[in-house]
């Protein structure tokens, strides 16, 4: 390893500021230096996540600041319920022939349970 990073000075820096940086900054200023739950690799798994998440979000809140996330959620569930509501009318409308035609009774009520999923 040594023999690469010395034969690639520039690329290991560029790694260094983009890709290290936050895992510096998740052990040395948030003091992660450990993963609590030990249990398996699907805990340590959520607790990693967990961090990762909320490092994002700091992120977020400091690029964008918190007004302009809040503006841009309330625009994005504006948009996801807009499409919800065509797919139930869509649904309400062609139901009677989706269920003759081609759904069995099983597929038919997956169908029903995704689409009404979008809350």
């Amino acid at each position: 390893n040594k023999i690469r990073v010395d034969a690639n000075r520039d690329v290991y820096r560029k790694r260094q500021a983009i890709v290290e940086h936050p895992y510096g900054v998740i052990k040395r200023q948030w003091g992660f230096y450990y993963i609590m739950t030990k249990k398996g690799i699907n805990r340590a798994s959520a607790d990693v996540g967990l961090i990762f998440t909320a490092y994002n979000l700091r992120r977020i809140f400091n690029l964008i600041g918190q007004n302009e996330l809040k503006e841009f959620l309330k625009e994005l569930h504006l948009s996801f319920s807009k499409v919800a509501t065509h797919l139930k009318l869509f649904y309400s409308f062609f139901s009677s022939h989706i269920q003759i035609i081609f759904f069995s009774k099983t597929q038919l009520n997956w169908f029903k349970s995704s689409i009404f999923s979008f809350k």
